[in-house]
């Protein structure tokens, strides 16, 4: 419900909250109040309750430019300006005017079985899945896949790459390349969109992993991490796997993934962050109980990388570009225990021990100072020997007295304890003091 106070304040009431929102003039307000009714019409999931299904197809604008010619998939057009300018999906980078937005085609990349619809392949070996083609804007060195001939153009929108295996073809030639699609070079951390069938009324994953995905993968992205370098890396885990199987932790924490993978055998958890992003993962395993059925392995994002260091993974990534062989890494790494604990503190008031007659500690420590003032400022040898004969004979009397104290019942131990903590201020004195007999 929007109730306007005034020209430029105006009032929001929904279901979950209450607004006040200011905009600067009328047509900025204007522009909230459609933005918000947009908004509106869609329907609200609990994070509990979060099924791909919902969100299958659907783009992930963000506004970017080009340095080469880039073309509209909506309209064909080029992306005007020197470098073009134009919003690009995250996910699958269908590229789009930003009037031609709305207009887009929900064909986003595939999350799950009911999202590849009627284009599933059904043969002897089961189903699998067929490749998922973006016409047009292919890199200048692409090379069609059948013929081997250079492929797309910087003058039109033309021929086609899958989204999964990256294989490039010529319109003409795509019918000739085989249907399957092998998903490329990532497929063994890839969970297909054919093994996610869809999310029962318990919140888990009704999965079906083929054999090439017998350990899956489960990303978890700090958006926040590294100066917020993050947010390439989340981009470009979406772009080379099945974009359900990324979460960032940013958006409602690692709890979700963890539930959705957890009726997996056997998976595989990598997280891209820092200490911190790690030791929140691990206390939501340790929630779950899922230590026994997954590893987990480190991507270090933050400026604290201590535990990737110490498990060779590294003290920090920023290049996102390799991703690939950073799968292929994680692939290959072996696996090692790891001792986690917690140390819980408790501040206890002890009882008031009794207290040692003063005058019996003063005594050594008034005998003490005199004979090394003696010592110190004394000409006379025999004066000398004389006091450190006492020195000595102080010292035996005093630890005398506390081995009997000791050998006393038990309530009179606070009486040696005190004693001896005495002794140990006295110690310095007599160390000096055989010092100078020493020299």
């Amino acid at each position: 419900i929007l109730v306007s106070k005034n020209a430029n304040l105006f009032q929001i009431i929904t279901p979950f909250r209450r607004l006040i929102l200011c905009a600067e003039n009328r047509k900025e307000m204007e522009d909230w109040i459609s933005s918000l009714k947009s908004v509106q019409s869609r329907e609200h999931y609990e994070t509990a309750q979060f099924n791909v299904e919902h969100f299958s197809g659907m783009h992930n604008w963000y506004a970017c430019s080009h340095a080469r010619p880039t073309f509209c998939n909506v309209c064909r057009e080029s992306l005007s300006g020197v470098t073009s300018h134009g919003l690009s999906c995250e996910v699958c980078k269908f590229k789009a005017h930003k009037r031609c937005a709305v207009r887009a085609t929900n064909n986003c990349k595939w999350t799950t079985l009911a999202s590849i619809g009627k284009d599933i392949i059904e043969d002897e070996d089961g189903i699998a899945m067929p490749h998922q083609w973006l016409e047009g804007n292919l890199p200048v060195s692409a090379k069609c896949a059948v013929c081997d001939k250079t492929c797309g153009s910087v003058l039109r929108l033309q021929d086609w790459k899958c989204l999964w295996c990256k294989a490039m073809v010529h319109t003409a030639c795509k019918d000739l390349y085989p249907r399957k699609c092998p998903l490329g070079q990532c497929k063994v951390s890839i969970i297909p969109p054919t093994a996610l069938n869809s999310i029962d009324s318990d919140g888990f994953w009704k999965a079906t992993c083929p054999p090439s995905c017998a350990s899956p993968l489960l990303v978890f992205v700090n958006s926040k991490s590294g100066d917020n370098q993050g947010v390439k890396f989340l981009r470009r885990f979406k772009q080379s796997l099945n974009p359900a199987q990324v979460f960032d932790l940013m958006n409602g924490g690692p709890h979700l993934g963890l539930r959705l993978f957890q009726k997996f055998d056997n998976f595989r958890i990598l997280v891209c962050g820092g200490d911190g992003s790690v030791g929140w993962v691990l206390s939501e395993i340790d929630k779950l109980s899922l230590h026994k059925q997954c590893q987990l392995g480190v991507l270090p994002l933050g400026t604290g990388n201590d535990l990737a260091r110490v498990l060779g993974w590294g003290g920090s990534c920023d290049d996102d570009t390799q991703l690939p062989q950073i799968l292929e890494k994680l692939e290959r790494a072996s696996t090692k225990m790891l001792d986690r604990w917690s140390i819980m503190s408790y501040e206890l008031k002890l009882p008031a021990k009794p207290s040692i007659p003063s005058v019996t500690i003063s005594a050594y420590e008034d005998s003490v100072a005199a004979h090394l003032a003696k010592i110190l400022n004394s000409d006379q040898h025999s004066v000398v020997i004389s006091s450190a004969k006492i020195l000595c004979e102080t010292v035996k009397d005093f630890v005398a007295k506390i081995g009997k104290t000791y050998e006393k019942p038990v309530e009179n131990a606070d009486e040696a304890d005190a004693m001896a903590i005495k002794l140990q201020g006295l110690c310095p004195a007599f160390v000096h003091f055989f010092m100078l007999c020493f020299y």
